[in-house]
Protein backbone atom coordinates (compact mmCIF):
# COMPACT_ATOMS: atom_id res chain seq x y z
CA UNK A 1 0.00 0.00 0.00
CA UNK A 2 1.65 3.18 -1.22
CA UNK A 3 2.46 5.72 1.52
CA UNK A 4 1.58 9.25 0.40
CA UNK A 5 2.45 12.78 1.37
CA UNK A 6 -0.50 15.10 0.78
CA UNK A 7 1.38 18.11 2.06
CA UNK A 8 -0.19 20.90 4.05
CA UNK A 9 -3.72 21.98 3.25
CA UNK A 10 -3.91 23.85 -0.08
CA UNK A 11 -6.99 25.76 1.05
CA UNK A 12 -8.17 27.70 4.07
CA UNK A 13 -11.72 26.45 3.73
CA UNK A 14 -14.03 24.88 1.18
CA UNK A 15 -17.80 24.64 1.14
CA UNK A 16 -18.12 21.01 0.01
CA UNK A 17 -15.62 18.18 0.24
CA UNK A 18 -16.02 17.60 -3.51
CA UNK A 19 -14.03 20.81 -3.99
CA UNK A 20 -10.97 19.01 -2.62
CA UNK A 21 -10.86 16.56 -5.55
CA UNK A 22 -8.54 18.54 -7.87
CA UNK A 23 -6.13 19.15 -5.00
CA UNK A 24 -6.05 15.47 -4.04
CA UNK A 25 -5.58 14.42 -7.66
CA UNK A 26 -2.73 16.89 -8.06
CA UNK A 27 -1.01 15.90 -4.82
CA UNK A 28 -1.34 12.08 -4.81
CA UNK A 29 -2.59 11.12 -8.26
CA UNK A 30 -5.91 9.57 -9.21
CA UNK A 31 -5.22 6.28 -7.43
CA UNK A 32 -7.06 4.57 -4.60
CA UNK A 33 -5.26 5.34 -1.36
CA UNK A 34 -5.90 1.79 -0.15
CA UNK A 35 -5.82 -0.85 -2.89
CA UNK A 36 -3.76 1.29 -5.28
CA UNK A 37 -6.02 0.89 -8.30
CA UNK A 38 -6.11 3.67 -10.85
CA UNK A 39 -9.55 5.27 -10.58
CA UNK A 40 -10.80 5.62 -14.13
CA UNK A 41 -14.37 6.59 -13.28
CA UNK A 42 -15.91 8.69 -10.52
CA UNK A 43 -13.12 8.96 -7.92
CA UNK A 44 -14.58 9.04 -4.44
CA UNK A 45 -13.33 11.38 -1.75
CA UNK A 46 -12.81 9.20 1.29
CA UNK A 47 -13.18 10.44 4.86
CA UNK A 48 -10.63 8.75 7.12
CA UNK A 49 -12.96 9.31 10.06
CA UNK A 50 -16.40 8.70 8.60
CA UNK A 51 -18.34 11.90 8.16
CA UNK A 52 -21.47 10.22 9.53
CA UNK A 53 -19.56 9.38 12.72
CA UNK A 54 -18.21 12.84 13.43
CA UNK A 55 -15.38 13.12 10.92
CA UNK A 56 -14.83 16.58 9.51
CA UNK A 57 -16.37 16.81 6.01
CA UNK A 58 -13.85 19.20 4.46
CA UNK A 59 -10.71 19.20 6.61
CA UNK A 60 -7.70 18.29 4.46
CA UNK A 61 -6.27 15.93 7.09
CA UNK A 62 -9.43 13.80 6.95
CA UNK A 63 -9.53 13.31 3.17
CA UNK A 64 -8.08 10.66 0.87
CA UNK A 65 -9.10 9.19 -2.48
CA UNK A 66 -10.71 5.78 -2.78
CA UNK A 67 -12.10 3.50 -5.43
CA UNK A 68 -15.76 2.64 -5.00
CA UNK A 69 -14.92 -0.85 -3.77
CA UNK A 70 -12.59 0.22 -0.92
CA UNK A 71 -14.90 3.08 0.00
CA UNK A 72 -17.93 0.78 0.12
CA UNK A 73 -16.11 -1.84 2.20
CA UNK A 74 -14.86 0.77 4.67
CA UNK A 75 -18.28 2.40 4.79
CA UNK A 76 -18.85 4.35 8.03
CA UNK A 77 -16.92 2.13 10.40
CA UNK A 78 -14.28 4.65 11.50
CA UNK A 79 -14.93 7.04 14.37
CA UNK A 80 -12.91 9.63 16.31
CA UNK A 81 -12.53 6.98 19.01
CA UNK A 82 -11.21 4.12 16.84
CA UNK A 83 -9.25 6.08 14.21
CA UNK A 84 -5.93 5.20 15.87
CA UNK A 85 -6.73 1.48 15.69
CA UNK A 86 -5.65 1.51 12.03
CA UNK A 87 -2.66 2.44 9.91
CA UNK A 88 -3.23 5.18 7.33
CA UNK A 89 -1.29 5.70 4.08
CA UNK A 90 -0.86 9.44 4.68
CA UNK A 91 0.50 8.91 8.20
CA UNK A 92 2.29 5.57 8.35
CA UNK A 93 4.74 3.48 6.34
CA UNK A 94 2.10 1.32 4.71
CA UNK A 95 4.62 0.04 2.15
CA UNK A 96 6.34 -1.79 5.01
CA UNK A 97 3.04 -2.97 6.44
CA UNK A 98 1.96 -5.09 3.48
CA UNK A 99 3.73 -7.53 1.16
CA UNK A 100 2.70 -8.21 -2.44
CA UNK A 101 4.52 -11.44 -3.26
CA UNK A 102 2.97 -12.82 -6.42
CA UNK A 103 0.81 -9.70 -6.50
CA UNK A 104 -1.21 -10.86 -3.49
CA UNK A 105 -1.57 -8.33 -0.63
CA UNK A 106 -0.90 -9.67 2.85
CA UNK A 107 -0.05 -8.11 6.18
CA UNK A 108 3.75 -8.11 6.52
CA UNK A 109 3.64 -9.19 10.15
CA UNK A 110 7.28 -10.24 10.33
CA UNK A 111 8.61 -6.87 9.22
CA UNK A 112 6.23 -5.02 11.53
CA UNK A 113 7.17 -7.13 14.54
CA UNK A 114 10.83 -6.39 13.90
CA UNK A 115 10.20 -2.66 14.38
CA UNK A 116 7.42 -2.99 16.98
CA UNK A 117 7.71 -6.17 19.02
CA UNK A 118 4.54 -5.36 20.95
CA UNK A 119 2.46 -6.42 17.97
CA UNK A 120 0.40 -3.24 18.16
CA UNK A 121 1.40 -2.01 14.70
CA UNK A 122 0.86 -5.43 13.14
CA UNK A 123 -2.65 -5.45 14.61
CA UNK A 124 -3.36 -2.00 13.20
CA UNK A 125 -2.21 -3.19 9.79
CA UNK A 126 -4.51 -6.20 10.09
CA UNK A 127 -7.37 -3.93 11.08
CA UNK A 128 -6.99 -1.79 7.96
CA UNK A 129 -6.58 -4.89 5.78
CA UNK A 130 -9.90 -6.19 7.09
CA UNK A 131 -11.57 -2.77 7.04
CA UNK A 132 -11.30 -2.41 3.26
CA UNK A 133 -11.08 -6.17 2.60
CA UNK A 134 -7.81 -5.63 0.78
CA UNK A 135 -7.31 -9.29 -0.10
CA UNK A 136 -10.90 -9.98 -1.10
CA UNK A 137 -11.33 -12.77 -3.66
CA UNK A 138 -14.71 -12.15 -5.28
CA UNK A 139 -17.26 -14.92 -5.36
CA UNK A 140 -19.87 -15.27 -8.14
CA UNK A 141 -22.05 -12.18 -8.10
CA UNK A 142 -19.48 -10.05 -6.29
CA UNK A 143 -18.82 -6.97 -8.44
CA UNK A 144 -15.52 -6.18 -6.66
CA UNK A 145 -13.01 -5.82 -9.53
CA UNK A 146 -9.91 -5.13 -7.43
CA UNK A 147 -8.72 -8.76 -7.56
CA UNK A 148 -8.95 -8.93 -11.35
CA UNK A 149 -7.38 -5.52 -11.87
CA UNK A 150 -4.53 -6.29 -9.47
CA UNK A 151 -3.80 -9.60 -11.19
CA UNK A 152 -3.72 -7.79 -14.54
CA UNK A 153 -1.24 -5.28 -13.11
CA UNK A 154 0.93 -8.12 -11.81
CA UNK A 155 0.95 -9.77 -15.24
CA UNK A 156 1.80 -6.44 -16.90
CA UNK A 157 4.60 -5.82 -14.40
CA UNK A 158 6.03 -9.33 -14.83
CA UNK A 159 6.04 -8.96 -18.61
CA UNK A 160 7.60 -5.52 -18.29
CA UNK A 161 10.37 -6.93 -16.09
CA UNK A 162 11.23 -9.50 -18.77
CA UNK A 163 11.51 -6.73 -21.36
CA UNK A 164 13.58 -4.59 -19.00
CA UNK A 165 16.03 -7.42 -18.34
CA UNK A 166 16.47 -7.91 -22.10
CA UNK A 167 17.00 -4.26 -22.97
CA UNK A 168 18.46 -2.49 -19.92
CA UNK A 169 22.03 -2.93 -21.21
CA UNK A 170 21.18 -1.84 -24.77
CA UNK A 171 20.46 1.39 -26.63
CA UNK A 172 16.78 0.66 -26.09
CA UNK A 173 17.03 1.17 -22.32
CA UNK A 174 15.53 4.68 -22.20
CA UNK A 175 12.62 3.71 -24.44
CA UNK A 176 11.68 0.57 -22.51
CA UNK A 177 12.02 2.41 -19.19
CA UNK A 178 9.63 5.10 -20.38
CA UNK A 179 7.20 2.50 -21.67
CA UNK A 180 7.24 0.59 -18.38
CA UNK A 181 6.60 3.73 -16.36
CA UNK A 182 3.69 4.72 -18.59
CA UNK A 183 2.24 1.21 -18.29
CA UNK A 184 2.59 1.31 -14.50
CA UNK A 185 0.93 4.71 -14.24
CA UNK A 186 -1.96 3.50 -16.37
CA UNK A 187 -2.35 0.24 -14.45
CA UNK A 188 -1.96 1.56 -10.92
CA UNK A 189 -1.14 -0.79 -8.03
CA UNK A 190 2.19 0.86 -7.21
CA UNK A 191 3.15 -1.74 -4.60
CA UNK A 192 2.71 -4.61 -7.06
CA UNK A 193 5.17 -2.96 -9.44
CA UNK A 194 7.62 -2.30 -6.62
CA UNK A 195 7.48 -5.98 -5.66
CA UNK A 196 7.99 -7.25 -9.20
CA UNK A 197 10.95 -4.88 -9.71
CA UNK A 198 12.37 -5.50 -6.22
CA UNK A 199 15.84 -6.33 -7.58
CA UNK A 200 15.98 -3.36 -9.96
CA UNK A 201 16.91 -0.17 -8.05
CA UNK A 202 16.79 2.06 -11.11
CA UNK A 203 13.24 1.09 -11.95
CA UNK A 204 12.09 1.30 -8.34
CA UNK A 205 13.36 4.85 -8.07
CA UNK A 206 11.66 5.69 -11.35
CA UNK A 207 8.39 4.30 -9.99
CA UNK A 208 8.77 6.32 -6.78
CA UNK A 209 8.81 9.55 -8.75
CA UNK A 210 6.27 8.44 -11.37
CA UNK A 211 3.39 8.14 -8.90
CA UNK A 212 2.55 11.65 -7.60
CA UNK A 213 2.84 12.24 -3.89
CA UNK A 214 4.59 9.00 -2.96
CA UNK A 215 6.24 9.52 0.43
CA UNK A 216 9.80 8.88 -0.74
CA UNK A 217 11.26 9.42 2.73
CA UNK A 218 10.14 5.90 3.57
CA UNK A 219 12.56 4.51 0.94
CA UNK A 220 16.35 4.36 0.72
CA UNK A 221 18.51 5.37 -2.25
CA UNK A 222 18.01 1.96 -3.87
CA UNK A 223 14.25 2.19 -3.59
CA UNK A 224 14.02 -0.29 -0.72
CA UNK A 225 11.45 0.40 1.97
CA UNK A 226 12.96 1.53 5.27
CA UNK A 227 12.13 -0.27 8.54
CA UNK A 228 10.44 2.77 10.09
CA UNK A 229 6.77 3.23 10.88
CA UNK A 230 6.30 6.98 10.67
CA UNK A 231 8.21 10.21 10.15
CA UNK A 232 9.00 12.66 12.92
CA UNK A 233 10.23 15.57 10.81
CA UNK A 234 7.81 18.22 9.50
CA UNK A 235 5.76 17.40 6.44
CA UNK A 236 7.15 18.62 3.12
CA UNK A 237 4.36 20.31 1.18
CA UNK A 238 4.11 19.66 -2.58
CA UNK A 239 2.86 22.45 -4.80
CA UNK A 240 -0.89 22.90 -4.74
CA UNK A 241 -3.05 22.35 -7.78
CA UNK A 242 -3.72 25.37 -9.97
Amino acid sequence: MRPVNKGLSPYESIGEYSEALPYLEDRIGIYCSYCGAKIDHAPEIEHVVSKSKGGDRTEWKNLLLACKYCNARKSSQTTPENKDDYLWPDENNTELAYSYIGGIPKVNSQALLEVDASGDTAQKAENLYNLVKLGNIPEPGDKDRRFKQRNKAFDDASHSLQNWEKLKETDGKAAIKDQIIRTAQNAGFFSVWMEVFKDEPEMKNALLTAFPGTETRFFDLDGNVKPILHLEEPEAAPEAAT
